[in-house]
């Protein structure tokens, strides 16, 4: 006699099984021991009797924390000194010394070169360097001059040279 199987009935099958299982393991389970009141301790409530430790504690949480002494957000402190203090302030113990007199160096002028434009006059190339000459841009061709006295000495694809007064050359180029 062969039986066949149809996955509803497995599934009904192995159901039943579990549900089986679990009602013989809940029947066969002794009981938990009641608790006998003789047996158990009475349970003390803190306020039945004073400890000292835990009055002290309890003041403690009562009074509101005092600050700490550690680092302040809002409070800053003197600032370190820099290497170019240091400077500074011996620049001036020097200028204060009675009858010496310190000449003060002018800034060095900040030149950047930005671009180099090129275009066509009477058949060849002319190029145009565009230099950033402290904070304003200026355009600039071979012989122009710059501020602080220098001037241009040659203009190339990539670079400028410049040249001041004492005859210091430059090379400025593109990044």
């Amino acid at each position: 006699m062969a039986v066949t199987l149809t996955s509803r009935s497995v599934g009904l099958m192995v159901a039943t099984a579990v549900a089986a299982g679990w009602l013989g393991a809940s029947l066969t389970q002794p009981e938990p021991p009641a608790q006998s009141s003789s047996l158990s301790t009475p349970r003390r409530s803190i306020e039945s009797r004073p400890v000292p430790r835990a009055d002290k504690l309890r003041e403690l949480l009562a009074t509101p924390p005092l600050p700490s002494r550690g680092r302040n957000p809002f409070v800053y402190g003197p600032r370190a000194a820099t290497a170019r203090d240091h400077q500074q302030h011996g620049n001036e113990a020097v200028a204060s010394a009675p009858g010496v007199e310190v000449p003060m160096a002018p800034p060095a002028p900040i030149f950047k070169l930005s671009g180099i434009a090129s275009n066509q006059e009477n058949g060849a190339a002319v190029l145009t360097a565009i230099v950033i000459d402290n904070g304003s841009m200026v355009f600039v061709k071979t012989g122009d001059k710059l501020s602080n006295g220098y001037s241009v000495v040659r203009v190339e694809e990539m670079s400028v040279t410049i040249v001041d007064a004492a005859g210091v050359t430059q090379t400025l180029k593109l990044p």
